[in-house]
């Protein structure tokens, strides 16, 4: 892979990513939440990377996604990945940079310590709650 100045980029000096990171500074509803999801659904389908778990931090601002995904990606497509999920353009620049200088903890979100992570996918049904497909509550 070359770099925009033409040098090349060398990937295995930093670690694979197994969790993207989005900076959202837009306050939505959460059925445009849900939408979001199948949104990271096919981009990352795009790049050949299954999304395994969505959740989601609420900030002042808006929202921070964390996205599991496998199989793990190195930094610079995870960083790009991000880009396209609509991270933060600012944050996307910072990342470029760190992950050129090879700083390994490149990808960073500040949560407030015991912030609690809302999961949007996948999507938990409780226990006995199951339709089964002619319509009834699944047996227990």
């Amino acid at each position: 892979m070359r770099t925009m100045k033409g040098m090349k980029s060398d990937d295995s000096a930093m670690g694979k990513e197994s969790v993207l990171k989005i900076d959202r500074d837009c306050h939505v509803d959460h059925a445009w939440m849900l939408d979001q999801v199948s949104v990271i659904k096919a981009v990352c389908r795009l790049k050949s990377v299954d999304v395994t778990k969505v959740e989601m931090a609420h900030t002042k601002k808006g929202q921070h996604f964390y996205i599991e995904i496998k199989p793990t990606v190195s930094a610079h497509l995870a960083n790009r990945l991000q880009y396209l999920l609509g991270d933060d353009c600012r944050r996307v620049d910072y990342n470029r940079a760190r992950i050129r200088s090879k700083y390994p903890d490149w990808n960073k979100l500040f949560e407030p310590i015991g912030q609690r992570l809302q999961t949007l996918y996948p999507i938990k049904v409780p226990a006995g709650t199951r339709k089964t497909k002619k319509g009834g509550n699944s047996p227990s």
